[in-house]
């Protein structure tokens, strides 16, 4: 009995060994499964971040190759001529654009050096700014910068480019883009304008030789035959008849408006020509004292009609601008009471000067023509005008970048009015 007890304990011992052992077991076959399971997830995980690098890489290197593309499409298409230098002092690109203008095929440049595009003389000098580069790393004289110089073609005909080098580096490698055009029709034109000034300022050398001679050779003799008919009218009008009389004076009137002639064509030829020292004006005590040296007659009243400003310019310039103006209102006023106002107003950043008078009034009809020279109109039976001086009225205006025009009616009167830039025209603070 005792026996199958002791065999009954110790089939029980061995059954929960056993059950121990399988329990470890299986614990350790659970945990090396989790391992097993958590190692596969990393591995896919680390599989996922490697496929998204991959697939990032890819995408990088389908830009970057895109991006390639794109420039040379750019390259290709654009329609300046670029060449690209290595640091080898070759041609590595040559676009078609350089292909039309140079007449060489992309083909035949490729590994040739720069030189092969300029005239002789200049490759050497060329060269040397392009090895400078190469050998320092640092811009130097043309680099960078835009210069004009002589090329030479397939054919051998050299012409004047411009030419733009940028350097630039790709890792280790150096190169320079060069971007040339054709300003042969550029410098053909500046050519052109230049001979055109020489013949300009020939002109007005020419023009000035005149104003002299006009001035000494028919003023002198105009004073000869005025000083000969005043002689002939004071010791013989006694022997003259009327007719004769009155043909001697209408000869002085000929010979006095003659002279007036000439001195208003002295008086536009220099308007603009010499130059003085712009200085500040006060208008509203310069232009009383122009009112007071065109000696307006008793019967015609000029006033002021507001503050006129302080303005930077040429004094003779603004001193004839006024007396013309006014001096054309007071020599044509057919109103037994006369008058003229000036004023000023501010507008759109000029200022607007006016004179206005109430004398006889013009046409409209005649608004252009009486700026034109030699142009006066026969309104006034005491004055016969010489056409000059609103002609040089308009051209001071017009050095200034102003206008004048005219407003007026028939018998009622007319309103001269010119502007001048205000930022340019007034005093500086």
């Amino acid at each position: 009995m005792v026996d199958n007890n002791h065999s009954n304990q110790m089939s029980k011992r061995n059954n929960t060994k056993n059950e121990t052992m399988a329990a470890k077991k299986h614990k350790k076959k659970s945990a090396t499964k989790k391992k097993a399971k958590e190692e596969t997830h990393e591995l896919d995980k680390a599989n996922e971040k490697l496929h998204l690098e991959l697939t990032r890489h890819k995408r990088v290197e389908e830009t970057l190759e895109h991006k390639e593309n794109l420039l040379q499409m750019i390259i290709h298409a654009t329609g300046e001529a670029m060449i690209s230098i290595g640091n080898d002092g070759l041609i590595t690109l040559f676009n078609p654009a350089a292909e039309e203008m140079f007449g060489y095929k992309k083909e035949d440049m490729l590994g040739q050096p720069l030189d092969r595009l300029m005239p002789e003389q200049y490759r050497h000098h060329h060269s040397q700014y392009l090895q400078s580069y190469f050998v320092t790393g640092k811009p130097d004289g043309i680099i960078g910068s835009t210069v004009e110089l002589p090329a030479l073609r397939s054919d051998g005909h050299i012409f004047q480019i411009e030419m733009s080098l940028s350097a630039g580096s790709l890792g280790d490698k150096q190169f320079v883009i060069a971007v040339a055009r054709d300003i042969t029709e550029r410098k053909q034109t500046e050519i052109c304008q230049d001979e055109l000034l020489k013949k300009v300022d020939n002109i007005n050398k020419e023009l000035k030789d005149f104003v002299s001679i006009v001035s000494h050779d028919l003023k002198a003799p105009l004073r000869g035959i005025k000083t000969l008919a005043n002689w002939i009218l004071s010791d013989c009008s006694d022997k003259l008849g009327d007719q004769a009389n009155e043909q001697m004076n209408l000869l002085l009137e000929r010979v006095e408006r003659m002279y007036s002639l000439i001195e208003g064509t002295l008086q536009y030829s220099r308007t603009g020509r010499s130059q003085e020292k712009q200085v500040q004006v006060e208008l509203h005590k310069f232009v009383p004292e122009i009112i007071n040296m065109v000696v307006p007659p008793e019967n015609i009243t000029v006033t002021i009609e507001n503050e006129l400003p302080v303005i930077e310019c040429e004094e003779t310039h603004i001193m004839q601008l006024f007396q013309n103006l006014l001096s054309n209102a007071i020599k044509y006023m057919d109103k037994p009471q006369g008058w003229i106002k000036v004023g000023v107003v501010e507008q759109d950043g000029f200022w607007k000067f006016s004179v206005a008078d109430n004398g006889p009034g013009i046409e409209k009809k005649h608004f252009e023509k009486i700026f034109k020279i030699f142009q006066a109109l026969p309104t006034s039976p005491n004055f016969e005008g010489t056409g000059v001086g609103l002609t040089v009225a308009k051209k001071i205006v017009e050095l200034y970048e102003g206008r004048i025009w005219i407003e007026s009616k028939v018998g009622e009167g007319s309103t001269f009015f010119f502007t001048l830039p205000k930022q340019k025209m007034e005093a500086k603070k």
